[in-house]
């Protein structure tokens, strides 16, 4: 089978493919199938050890390639040096056929064999991702609570003096979230009271967990909800909020179909939502 693959770096607003047809052209690439793993034991009164914990390391990326020989080889070497800061963050995109997944990464070593100095130019990169072993969607695999359906189309028929429904507002209190990837993952909900007032926004989920901000959301206002690892929290307008029902849990989206619902005491119809989360995988 031939395999097409693609990788797309983006790095301080610059980005770099590296394909077979690009002037930067990667040869093999190591640790994306899997990371590495750790498993914490303890001594047994039995043969053998007793499993206290299991953990993904960080994801360590080894990317050989070279340099395509042409008129801009050498402006093209200084450009990967640059691009490759180690004092920069970046994120790294990997298509694979009809899969495409991403990674945050942090630069470990760009380094040029000095043994080749009159063929291709090639080069190792090592690349770190160390919050986050994962690999992750490259695309929001969340959706709406709340839309409005169009009934707007063509040929349009005006008549006149009678009345014309350009789209109606659809309520879906209740959504089914799949998450069919290797791990729990957070999830980021976006509120917005559109068309009025909200009162004690209540989002539960699988009628178990659930998440309560029992303020007053004025027209306009923006409430986000972030419960992934290392962003929980609650923003109002932009601003960090800690105004939020203390038995209230930063809950995560299991492996499978989960339910998602929201409730308010004021304002249920003036309230827009929008769920976003990004299923995490052991490889590609």
């Amino acid at each position: 089978m031939d395999y097409k693959q693609i990788l797309i770096f983006n790095s301080n607003n610059k980005e770099l493919q590296m394909h077979k047809n690009s002037d930067f052209r990667n040869i093999e690439i190591q640790g994306i199938e899997a990371s590495s793993y750790t498993i914490n034991t303890t001594s047994s009164e039995y043969d053998g050890a007793d499993i206290t914990s299991k953990k993904i390391e960080p994801r360590e990326v080894t990317i050989t390639g070279d340099i395509r020989k042409n008129e801009n080889e050498l402006k093209n070497r200084d450009f990967l040096i640059r691009f490759f800061d180690p004092k920069e963050t970046g994120e790294l995109i990997i298509k694979r056929n009809n899969i495409e997944r991403k990674m945050q990464y942090e630069v470990s070593s760009l380094d040029f064999p000095t043994n080749k100095m009159h063929k291709y130019i090639e080069f190792t990169l090592v690349l770190e991702s160390i919050d986050e072993p994962y690999l992750i969607d490259s695309k929001n695999s969340g959706s709406y609570l709340t839309s409005i359906s169009r009934q707007f189309t063509f040929p349009f028929v005006s008549l006149v003096n009678r009345p014309k429904i350009m789209g109606y507002k659809t309520f879906k209190p209740v959504m089914p979230l799949i998450n069919d990837g290797d791990k729990e993952t957070g999830i980021e909900i976006v509120a917005t009271a559109k068309r009025g007032k909200v009162d004690n926004l209540k989002l539960i989920l699988n009628n178990n967990e659930f998440i309560r901000i029992p303020i007053t959301l004025k027209q306009g206002d923006i409430l986000i909800i972030n419960t992934n690892p290392r962003k929980k929290g609650v923003t109002l307008n932009g601003k960090k909020i800690t105004k939020w029902d203390r038995e209230s849990t930063f809950f995560s989206l299991k492996k499978g179909k989960n339910i998602l619902k929201y409730e308010c005491e004021n304002g249920e119809s003036n309230i827009d939502i929008e769920v976003l989360f990004f299923r995490k995988f052991l490889g590609i």
